[in-house]
């Protein structure tokens, strides 16, 4: 059967509702029987590919529109490559699809029994390689459901993309033909999460020990900070808010990503400016800036986004440099740029970041306590972060500028996924960014506070560290990697052996 504007309607009705779950709107609701209808156009038309295309081509230009309003390019450029990025992820979809209404044309039961394994498993694909891209992922769209988004730190976020793709297909095959059984498994698949929820809500997760936390949001416009007459007053700007009197002082504080906007260990000036604001507060001082290394012929240097450590003990900067591992494609650097140069001669904002090997875990204060580091693009990727939690962190340090898609969504969503990373690894984060929104994140997933966006302040908060390394720190991507073996089994099995038979 054709698509007809019937379908086609109910396709952008599907993409619409799941959208909706998402962070700033947080219809956390609609995700549960939001794939209603993208189901019931599978069945009905038989065109798995293309209804998948079409399908992801309206969830992801309705959840990634705000690539369009990246200021630091031409609008054209934005919205085009927007548009290419909607139609690239669209992919992933409608190989779903096709792979789908291949098996539901030899078996109609394994295709519904497979299809949350083998969504799960493209998710997880997805996030790998220099293009992987799991901001989408389903779990995210539960970032502000707490209770629900606690069984996270048994599977990470695809595990809760899983629980709702099974409850989405229980309810449509509950509406196709009702039965107790079908109405038993729908209820089990909704409450278990809840329940389990229910319980680690409730349960101690924390040490004794707490470290006092001062968030720093200096709110500086994403053009006006690389003015290179502004570079003072900013630095200024921030010193003088991290002396802030308040009446606490201060163990650690957070400045966010390129807060410094300059080349930090080139600059005397600036290391001395640093290393003086952290003496003087007695306080660990983590900021990012930019730094830099030699290549091997000492002929030219590579730049990196990167952190720094200053400690209140040592007027210098720290050794111990985190560099951003997952760097943003055609925004800090050009995917195939080494082999066609001619890439790199392409106007669309970008920048030319590399990133050295981070083999230390970061740590922090007198006490040499471990915490995880985070810049901007690297929250999105929960195997990463749980790679750090797995060497013993404590905490989840999250700098951030997000200044460059303004008002839209983008800042909302990116936040909201960093309630995810605190609860798959249980560590409460601490998430500064330039303009908004920073926040204090418990180990529960729950906003402590929080700066909004284009807004100038401090935020603290006492937090203590996290003690309970929960299954998902522990066994990895376990239950991924078993979904996508499944997934492959169940696809092999159906097209190819029962065929056979």
């Amino acid at each position: 059967m054709k698509l007809s504007w019937k379908h086609l309607l109910l396709l952008l009705l599907s993409a619409v509702l799941l959208g909706l779950s998402f962070a700033p709107f947080n219809q956390v609701y609609t995700a549960f029987f939001s794939l209603i209808p993208l189901l019931y156009v599978l069945v009905k038309t038989g065109k798995g590919f293309l209804t998948g295309l079409i399908w992801g081509l309206f969830y992801c230009i309705f959840s990634i529109h705000w690539l369009a309003f990246n200021t630091g390019t031409y609008p054209w450029v934005a919205t085009f490559s927007m548009l290419l990025a909607a139609l690239f992820l669209s992919l992933n979809y409608a190989v779903t699809g096709m792979l789908f209404t291949m098996i539901y044309r030899r078996d109609q039961g394994r295709a519904f029994l497979l299809f949350p394994v083998i969504w799960v498993a493209v998710e997880f694909v997805r996030s790998f390689g220099i293009l992987g891209f799991p901001w989408l992922s389903l779990g995210h769209s539960q970032a502000y459901n707490t209770l629900y988004i606690q069984h996270a730190d048994l599977g990470g976020v695809y595990l809760v993309t899983f629980s709702l793709l099974v409850t989405n297909v229980l309810l449509f095959m509950l509406f196709r033909s009702f039965s107790r059984k079908k109405l038993a498994a729908l209820l089990a698949a909704v409450l278990v999460p809840f329940l389990y929820g229910l319980v680690m809500i409730n349960l101690d997760l924390d040490e004794d020990k707490t470290c006092q936390f001062r968030i720093v949001q200096p709110n500086i416009g994403a053009k006006e900070k690389w003015v290179p007459e502004n570079r003072v007053p900013i630095l200024n700007l921030l010193d003088s808010l991290s002396r802030t009197e308040t009446g606490v002082a201060p163990d650690v504080i957070v400045w966010p990503e390129t807060a410094v906007p300059y080349y930090l260990r080139a600059s005397r000036y600036f290391c001395s400016t640093l290393a003086r604001c952290a003496a003087d507060t007695r306080a660990t001082l983590i900021t990012g800036a930019l730094d830099f290394f030699y290549t091997d012929s000492l002929a030219s240097h590579q730049s990196t986004n990167s952190l720094f450590i200053f400690e209140p003990e040592n007027y210098s900067y720290s050794d111990i440099i985190y560099d951003k591992i997952h760097l943003v494609p055609f925004g800090e650097f050009t995917p195939g740029g080494k082999m066609f140069s001619w890439l790199n001669n392409m106007q669309y904002g970008q920048s030319n970041f590399t990133s050295r090997k981070n083999v230390r875990i970061p740590r922090m204060t007198a006490d040499s306590i471990a915490f995880t580091p985070m810049i901007c693009y690297d929250s999105v990727f929960p195997h990463t972060i749980r790679r750090y939690a797995a060497m013993g962190s404590k905490y989840n340090i999250l700098i951030t500028n997000d200044i460059w898609f303004g008002r839209s969504m983008g800042p909302h969503l990116h936040a909201a996924i960093a309630l995810v990373r605190a609860v798959e690894t249980r560590l409460p984060l601490v998430r500064s960014a330039n303009a908004g929104i920073s926040m204090f994140i418990d180990n529960k997933g729950r906003v402590i506070d929080s700066v909004p966006l284009y807004t100038r302040g401090i935020i603290e908060q006492p937090l203590a560290l996290g003690s309970y390394v929960p299954p998902y720190v522990k066994m990895g991507n376990t239950f991924s990697v078993l979904m996508l073996i499944t997934a492959l089994l169940g696809i092999v099995y159906t097209l190819w052996i029962k065929t056979k038979k």
